[in-house]
């Protein structure tokens, strides 16, 4: 099943190649979760701070399904100091 994946901050450096902007397209297995995806990347896990699923706040444990969009997030993802 064909997952899209977005990164954001320090998560960025683990897309591979063939992506395009901060996302990539990934074939997973059909019983993929969150976790698969986050593997699929070679991420370590303790980079994802936050998720979100199809907009809604996710868990590394839920099963997805062909189509979705899974957003992560490092604890800081940017931002100014002003």
């Amino acid at each position: 099943m064909k997952v899209k994946v977005t990164c954001f901050g320090a998560i960025r450096d683990y897309l591979p190649p063939e992506a395009s902007g901060n996302s990539v397209e990934l074939d997973l297995h059909s019983e993929a979760t969150v976790q698969d995806a986050v593997d699929a990347l070679a991420l370590p896990r303790r980079l994802v701070y936050a998720l979100l699923v199809d907009d809604v706040q996710g868990t590394l444990d839920q099963r997805l399904a062909g189509g979705v969009e899974v957003i992560l997030m490092p604890p800081f993802s940017g931002g100014t100091d002003k």
